[in-house]
């Protein structure tokens, strides 16, 4: 599968989905003017995984903020590392945040009771 990263802008995190090296990491802040549009490429990769599914996938989000509709394109996403799983796929989410940003670390307490993933928190140093 071919590897799709997306740069860091100021209004959306960079992105870095690459099965071959098992790194896949979303990173910043995140309130582009079109999340759908966004997210779409980052949605088709996760869906081109059904295809033929890792037996593992660690997602690492560190996020500084979501605006609203952003958070309706990370449950998407998370819904296909849900769908991972469901096809047998060992998923883990690692959800890091800041110490002092209980807002993000809510949201990320609120996927894990929506999915039902297994989530790991960390504290950024």
């Amino acid at each position: 599968m071919k590897r799709l990263e997306i740069a860091e802008t100021n209004n959306t995190p960079h992105v870095i989905l690459d099965a071959d090296s098992g790194i896949f990491l979303i990173e910043g802040k995140s309130f582009p003017e079109d999340s759908k549009e966004f997210y779409a490429p980052i949605l088709d990769w996760m869906d081109g995984l059904k295809a033929t599914p890792p037996k593992s996938f660690k997602i690492n989000f560190n996020l500084f903020y979501l605006s609203s509709s952003s958070i309706i394109s990370v449950k998407q996403l998370l819904q296909r590392v849900s769908d991972l799983k469901t096809a047998g796929t060992d998923t883990i989410i690692i959800w890091s945040y800041d110490d002092n940003d209980d807002d993000i670390k809510k949201t990320g307490e609120d996927y894990q009771k929506l999915t039902k993933l297994e989530f790991e928190f960390q504290v950024n140093e």
